[in-house]
């Protein structure tokens, strides 16, 4: 890499896929059970709108069997009215995506659309440009997938994390 002025110019060679998942800071507050401060990270209150499993894709089903969830959960948040994350042009969907086997899919599986919880956005995608194709693998101006949320269940006292999407920004 070499700094020009503020900018980084840097050659990508190699896109590297990480799997969709949870974070570890090694912060006992990220899996802690109460609400963080709004001014740690951009938090707001927000409902549960759907529960629905993962490869479900169905906008107009409510009602799921659990034998159903076999592929995973996604969980969709209904933020304020007007509200963005870093207020961003763009709308930034909140929700989280796990995989089948992943431990806080019964806690996600057991909520209910209208559920009160707090949306805390934890990691954004960051940027990827290809020098070989010469094109942007991941801008997240145009793609709203890899963002990674913070859930904090009002009424369960629990917690839950992961992103947004099942694949990153660029990915499949």
């Amino acid at each position: 890499m070499k700094p020009i002025g503020a900018v980084l110019l840097f050659s990508v060679s190699m896109v590297i896929a990480i799997p969709a998942r949870g974070f570890d800071y090694g912060d006992p507050a990220v899996l802690d059970g109460r609400p963080w401060p709004a001014k740690r990270l951009p938090c707001t209150d927000a409902t549960v709108s759907q529960v629905r499993p993962r490869l479900d894709g169905s906008d107009s089903r409510k009602v799921f069997a659990k034998a159903e969830f076999d592929s995973g959960v996604e969980v969709i948040f209904a933020l304020p009215k007007g509200y963005r994350f870093f207020n961003a042009q763009y709308g930034i969907q909140a929700s989280v995506t796990h995989y089948q086997g992943e431990t806080q899919n019964s806690l996600m599986m057991s909520e209910k659309p209208g559920d009160r919880v707090q949306v805390c956005l934890v990691g954004t995608p960051t940027p990827e440009y290809s020098t070989q194709e010469k094109r942007w693998i991941c801008n997240p101006d145009y793609d709203a997938r890899g963002y990674i949320f913070r859930v904090y269940d009002y009424k369960r006292h629990a917690t839950y994390d992961g992103p947004s999407t099942e694949h990153g920004c660029g990915g499949a």
